[in-house]
């Protein structure tokens, strides 16, 4: 049996959600808003590095998208939701593009697994795991 996929989960599922808001802030011109949707205690495991970062690294890793959006495809390929933990596999596939000026777009794919967290005041990502595959 195949596991589920965002498309088969309740239109209503709070996971969903959250990924479909995620989902939406990355190619919108306010990606700041995405570190809202993490838990204070996140941790990117980043591609060809040993070390993993917390919510500020990440927040100064991301401040290129100050000068650039994201336009990607997404799928979520595969969504598990188990008490109060859920995991969802993502590939992105597309381009950084230039908010401000002609350059070209930048080739951009990565792959990512969400590990999700259901707190007090609700469904945060935990984990972000991703690499950017070669092929």
């Amino acid at each position: 049996m195949a596991p589920p996929a965002l498309g088969t989960v309740a239109r209503d599922d709070p996971v969903r959600l959250l990924i479909l808001e995620a989902l939406r802030i990355i190619r919108s011109d306010h990606f700041s808003d995405y570190f809202d949707l993490f838990c204070d205690d996140a941790v990117w495991m980043m591609p060809n590095s040993k070390r993993d970062i917390g919510l500020e690294e990440a927040r100064s890793f991301y401040r290129f998208t100050e000068k650039f959006r994201f336009d990607q495809k997404a799928d979520v390929e595969e969504l598990v939701v188990d008490g109060g933990w859920a995991f969802a596999r993502i590939t992105f596939d597309g381009y950084l593009r230039p908010k401000h000026d002609d350059a070209p777009p930048l080739r951009s794919v990565s792959r990512h697994i969400w590990i999700l967290r259901r707190e007090a005041n609700g469904w945060k990502i935990a984990r972000d795991i991703w690499n950017t595959p070669r092929d």
